[in-house]
């Protein structure tokens, strides 16, 4: 039987098939899809931005919140009681108690905001931590329809980091997290939540004493002899010891690791601590093999 179809239509035809059909297995796109009505699924282990959310079809995921970091509510390593004494350090808390708590406050607070049905937008962009258990960059959006990330960041629960995407909305990444910082710092100003502790003669002083003791470590690992990756690593999906050994130290290597997906290796400059002197000696060994890692497929 002849071809019921003309050639020139045909291939284009299957070529696109093929591509959706390749989007459909993989999960991968970088434009988000919306999902609801949600459910939040407790668990002892969820804090103020991280959480298990069950999907309309029933599948559970862990999702992260974009653009919010949530103090920790507990340490029980090196790495987050160095992370957590950073944190106190930024809000200018002195006792590390009253963190802990605010940590706890935080979790609270995302557990009654989603308390009700609520909507995820998220491309499964992964957001993979020290745990093993995968977990995926989303923004949430309320029963009411307000973001959970600003409402953290509005009742001084969170504060704004820098790695994020364009939201649901369209508005642009770095829009929203200058947004995001305006918010953050009338928060600051009318003392809510953990800003109310904060000491103002000594905010300066803390967040110097934390620089100088990044200085410090960076100083310290300059000097340490690191075998070097024999060729580059992909920044997306290494390990904290394979980034360490690229010449970044434990704790930016954490960082790291929690603020991944990155598009371009520069959006490094957007963690705290990582200067274009570090930036410099940590990109030879340094690559993007996929800028946005994908959902593993169902």
């Amino acid at each position: 039987m002849a071809n019921v179809f003309p050639k020139t239509r045909v291939e284009p035809l299957l070529c696109l098939a093929v591509a959706v059909l390749h989007l459909v297995s993989t999960g991968r796109s970088d434009e988000l899809q919306e999902f609801g009505p949600c459910t939040y699924v407790s668990s002892d282990w969820a804090d103020g931005d991280s959480f298990l959310v069950k999907l309309p079809e029933g599948k559970q995921e862990v999702f992260r919140l974009y653009f919010v970091d949530c103090i920790e509510q507990s340490a029980n390593d090196l790495t987050d009681k160095r992370r957590l004494r950073e944190q106190s350090r930024y809000f200018g808390v002195e006792d590390i108690k009253i963190a802990l708590e605010h940590g706890a406050k935080a979790a609270e607070f995302t557990a009654k905001a989603l308390s009700k049905p609520f909507t995820v937008h998220t491309n499964f962009a992964s957001a993979m931590g020290r745990s093993a258990k995968p977990r995926f960059y989303a923004f949430i959006r309320t029963s009411e329809g307000k973001d959970l990330g600003r409402l953290l960041i509005e009742n001084g629960l969170a504060r704004t980091v820098g790695i994020g995407r364009e939201t649901p909305d369209g508005t642009h990444r770095d829009d929203w997290s200058d947004f995001l910082r305006d918010i953050e710092l009338s928060s600051a100003i009318r003392g809510k939540g953990i800003w109310g502790h904060s000491n103002p003669e000594m905010i300066v002083s803390m967040r110097k004493e934390e620089r100088e003791e990044m200085r410090l470590l960076e100083s310290i690992d300059d000097a340490l002899t690191v075998t070097p990756p024999t060729s580059p690593i992909d920044l997306n999906t290494a390990s904290i010891d394979e980034l360490m050994r690229s010449g970044l130290r434990e704790a930016l290597a954490d960082e790291v690791v929690k603020k991944r997906p990155f598009s371009h290796i520069e959006d490094l400059l957007e963690i705290r601590g990582i200067g274009p002197a570090t930036l410099e000696k940590v990109k030879p060994y340094l690559t993007i093999n996929n800028p946005e890692s994908t959902k593993p497929a169902p």
